[in-house]
């Protein structure tokens, strides 16, 4: 009954949020290939002074993961001026998106996320306090099919805070650039590379943080 009350995840420079619970082995492969996937950016990137090439590299790791592109493409980027806080960002963001869904979720995940210290202080270690970050929305649709979309936000601000997610910035204080990608998971090749994947986790494993209703 627990894990029904899943809502997202943090783990490392990234936030998943979760449209409907996912299977206990879908929250597990999400987590332990954008685990992976983090890792391979860190080694070839900078991840703040080189955030495109961080990025692509990503999402190339996902690709080859077994997380198809939509298009094999990486979207350009965005940048938008955020007014309040970037929480309430991410939310009028998920209202634009085509799934009804995906406010609601993103709504729940930033409530657990905010009663949930250790979780909030590793994102701010791991972000160095919102330059940069990462959101994950994941969703299944009609057919059982597992979604992702990568969203890369860069927080430009002229002062550091903690819990920067939900810090109120003062209109036109802070600026964000954002990048996208959208994939689909083809569980065939997943299954594939379950050897290597587990080779990997066991060289290095990121902290986990599971964001629950209910919980502190």
């Amino acid at each position: 009954m627990e894990f029904q009350l899943l809502t997202g995840l943090v783990t490392g420079p990234n936030l998943l949020s979760y449209i409907e619970t996912p299977s206990q082995r879908d929250h597990n492969d999400i987590a332990d290939c954008n685990n992976i996937a983090t890792r391979s950016a860190d080694l070839g990137y900078h991840r703040y002074s080189d955030a495109e090439g961080w990025f692509e590299e990503y999402a190339r790791t996902l690709n080859f993961l077994g997380w198809s592109l939509y298009g094999d493409s990486i979207h350009t980027t965005t940048r938008h001026i955020v007014s309040d806080s970037v929480a309430d960002f991410l939310v009028e963001s998920a209202h634009a998106m085509p799934d009804a869904r995906q406010a609601n979720a993103m709504i729940d995940t930033l409530e657990t996320l905010k009663i949930n210290n250790p979780a909030m202080f590793s994102l701010d270690a791991e972000t160095r306090e919102g330059e940069s970050f990462q959101v994950i929305p994941a969703r299944y649709d009609s057919r059982g099919n597992l979604h992702i979309a990568l969203f890369k936000l860069e927080l430009s601000v002229n002062v550091r805070r903690r819990n920067f997610l939900f810090w109120n910035w003062e209109k036109r204080s802070a600026r964000i650039v954002q990048r996208k990608a959208y994939l689909k998971l083809d569980r065939s090749e997943l299954d594939s590379k379950r050897v290597l994947i587990k080779k990997k986790l066991d060289e290095s494993l990121m902290r986990r943080f599971s964001l629950r209703k209910g919980r502190s």
